[in-house]
């Protein structure tokens, strides 16, 4: 009879080492191959809503239905492995998308953005040190002055709170977190104004040369000078010598901007494309809470004597602050109940001049802030000018926010 051999313990042994010498190897490999299957179909998902986006433009187009509205629930069925997708089409009907994985899905963390024709995915890894920002700020509510309003967005209040960052080479300060576009984007406003500005002006024969209270393009008006000349000038890289803006009544253009102050190349890597609202309030003596629901309403004069219809939205990426965001970054419980009177003290912002707001009482007026509360002026009259920004989303961040230890922000 024959006896038959198994392995030895030191043969089995061996043959486990060298499993999971292989094993090690081939993880690595295993790990990237399994992302980049996930960046590709990630990216053929974003580049067939472009694709379809585009189609689905056309066709209203053909039939005159431009303005409405495309979304890309509209367009496929988006799973539950999906979070945002946010798309923006220019004047020749090609589209801009933005695709996000949702949290807990397949594609967490991957973030597609482009044309279809040039869409780029990336999975987002946070940097030695730096914490997401909406994870890093949601732990920090009640500290250092950051609260959440009664609409559910991040504010900071109070005289001084700890939201100093450093952005362009210079010291701003966080306005809040808020849901914009739906995505949070975090909302800053710079520290020092870039100079005292016209929001707008105009010549004599319009609204007798005192501007016009339309921050954004209508019809065959171009927009604000100021929402041109942030957009612009402060955004132009080329400028090599300081320039000319408007700043006082019939069309004056003779306030000196200084080019040195425009952003850099990696301040505006980092700046979104957003919707910003221009809804008009009929009062300036009103509540934070009216002014907050005005701004993203659809109050407008009423057939302006200007001819310039209001809009009430605008896309872009530099804007200045809201009078609700004023208003909300008072530590004084009764500035709430009237934005326009002296009790809006205790307040970061005191004194930021030109808002994004206005009145629908008057073509030419517009709001401002004052040290202590808000008042309004002719769009020509000379203010300070705090430009504004939204970032991109899934902004990774690091610091503690004071002044000593500023935020710090990475894509």
């Amino acid at each position: 009879m024959n006896k038959e051999n198994g392995f030895t313990l030191v043969e089995l042994l061996a043959v486990i080492v060298i499993l999971a010498i292989i094993l090690i190897i081939a993880s690595p490999q295993i790990s990237s191959t399994i992302k980049e299957s996930k960046l590709k179909a990630m990216r053929d998902s974003a580049i067939t809503i472009a694709t379809n986006a585009e189609r689905e433009y056309m066709v209203k187009t053909s039939k005159n239905q431009e303005g409405s509205t495309i979304t890309c629930e509209s367009l496929v069925d988006m799973s539950d492995d999906y979070g945002t997708c946010t798309l923006s089409f220019d004047e020749n009907g090609r589209v801009s998308l933005t695709l996000v994985g949702a949290s807990g899905g397949k594609f967490e963390d991957i973030t597609c953005k482009g044309t279809r024709n040039n869409m780029k995915c990336k999975k987002r890894e946070l940097l030695p040190g730096y914490t997401d920002v909406v994870e890093l700020l949601t732990s920090k509510i009640g500290t250092g002055g950051l609260i959440e309003d009664d609409h559910g967005d991040l504010r900071y209040q109070g005289s001084d709170p700890d939201n100093y960052v450093t952005f362009n080479d210079e010291t701003w300060r966080i306005v809040g977190l808020f849901n914009v576009d739906g995505e949070h984007k975090i909302k800053l406003v710079r520290k020092d104004s870039i100079g005292k500005f016209s929001w707008d002006s105009s010549a004599s024969n319009v609204n007798s040369g005192y501007g016009v209270n339309q921050w954004g393009p209508s019809g065959t008006y171009e927009g604000a000078d100021l929402m041109r000349e942030l957009n612009g000038d402060y955004l132009d890289l080329t400028l090599t010598a300081n320039t000319m803006w408007y700043n006082g009544q019939r069309d004056a253009k003779t306030g000196t901007f200084n080019y040195t102050q425009r952003l850099n190349d990696e301040s505006q890597s980092l700046i979104a494309d957003a919707t910003w609202y221009l809804g008009q309030s009929t009062n300036s003596q009103i509540t934070v809470a009216v002014c907050y629901t005005d701004e993203r309403g659809t109050i407008h004069t009423s057939n302006p004597t200007d001819g310039i219809i209001r809009t009430d939205t605008w896309v872009g990426k530099v804007g200045l602050i809201y009078t609700s965001d004023f208003g909300y970054a008072s530590g004084n419980i009764e500035c709430k109940n009237n934005i326009s009177s002296t009790t809006c003290d205790d307040n970061w912002m005191a004194s930021y001049g030109w808002t994004l707001s206005s009145l629908s009482i008057f073509n030419d007026s517009v709001k401002r802030a004052s040290s202590s509360f808000t008042g309004n002026d002719a769009a020509s009259t000379k203010n300070n000018v705090h430009p504004s920004v939204y970032l991109i989303s899934g902004i990774q961040m690091k610091g503690s926010g004071t002044t000593a230890d500023p935020y710090v922000f990475a894509e």
